[in-house]
């Protein structure tokens, strides 16, 4: 069976050929786990220019394109501010991200790191090589994709050598491991990470609660709820279990997500996306319809998350 377009430029399926898991970051703020605690963090002025023109804002009007060197656009411009408080030594990394542009805030992140290596930096340049496959075009497919990921998975493993109790960097090692395990195209290690990416985001979630553990999860629950029962058997041949996931159980964590940042429209095609998984057509409908009404979230993927779901409900529901 065909992937869509929506499916493919996410990696978003468990079908008869292979389990797929969701990645994190979808949706939502640094997921810096220090946040509630750091006394340097404030709220701070962050600015984006969109690059799609379709992207809804609060008084109707487009949002002026990126230039081309990252930059938000100059006087008269529309800007957006970024959703979450920010700490000061990561703010102009942030800046660089809202605008587009990922190889800034990585060489900061990264001298960043040489000076004062900590989970905390880490865990956002894993973040920065998980944007970089939205801000290049490099989804599942691009020869780049694999090395993004590999990159991803590097730094967050590196959050986790220097704090066991970095949320952002097991959320983000989950995502990563198993975006590798479909890339592999070995079916035991597809079964191997259904477990993996479960830990880990049970572990950021229990840690600090984190919005991004409570996505990674309910996208995990969509997923592995949609595993064919051939697939479960070829689990059993190998000698190993795939874990249960329900839709319901998704559709709960999303909404943990909402609560924290009501906002947040992207989460909506998230719900809908898991309603058109379960067969409920008139409610996915009317979750994609919210999304797409809504201001775009303001983090620097959400333009790329919600054209994407623009193009399917386009292609699904035909207006």
């Amino acid at each position: 069976m065909a992937m869509c377009s929506y499916e493919r430029s996410r990696g978003l399926r468990l079908s008869d050929q292979a389990l797929t898991l969701d990645s994190c970051g979808f949706a939502a703020g640094p997921g810096c786990e220090s946040t509630h605690h750091c006394s340097t963090v404030r709220t701070e002025t962050l600015l984006i220019s969109s690059t799609d023109p379709l992207q809804p804002k609060p008084n109707g009007a487009p949002f002026a394109q990126a230039s081309p060197s990252g930059a938000a656009g100059g006087a008269g411009v529309p800007v957006r501010e970024f959703a979450e408080p920010v700490p000061e030594h990561l703010r102009s990394g942030y800046q660089a991200l809202m605008a587009g542009d990922a190889d800034t805030a990585l060489e900061l992140w990264v001298k960043l790191y040489e000076r004062y290596p900590s989970a905390e930096v880490c865990g956002h340049i894993a973040r920065v090589h998980y944007y970089k496959t939205f801000f290049l075009g490099h989804g599942p497919g691009h020869p780049m994709h694999a090395e993004h990921i590999a990159q991803m998975r590097l730094w967050a493993e590196r959050a986790l050598s220097l704090n066991p109790n970095s949320s952002i960097g097991h959320a983000l090692l989950g995502a990563a491991i198993g975006r590798q395990a479909l890339m592999s195209g070995s079916r035991r290690q597809i079964v191997k990470s259904t477990w993996e990416v479960k830990h880990h985001a049970e572990q950021a979630i229990l840690i600090d609660n984190t919005w991004m553990g409570h996505f990674v999860l309910g996208s995990w629950h969509r997923e592995i709820a949609s595993v064919a029962r051939w697939m479960r058997a070829i689990a059993g041949l190998l000698r190993a279990r795939i874990p249960v996931g329900s839709y319901e159980e998704a559709l709960k964590h999303f909404d943990e997500v909402l609560k924290q940042y009501p906002e947040n429209n992207t989460m909506y095609a998230e719900i809908a996306y898991t309603y058109e998984k379960m067969g409920d057509m008139k409610r996915a409908r009317e979750n994609y319809a919210r999304a797409l009404a809504m201001p775009v979230f303001r983090h620097p993927i959400a333009p790329h998350l919600t054209r994407q779901a623009a193009e399917h409900y386009r292609k699904v529901f035909g207006s």
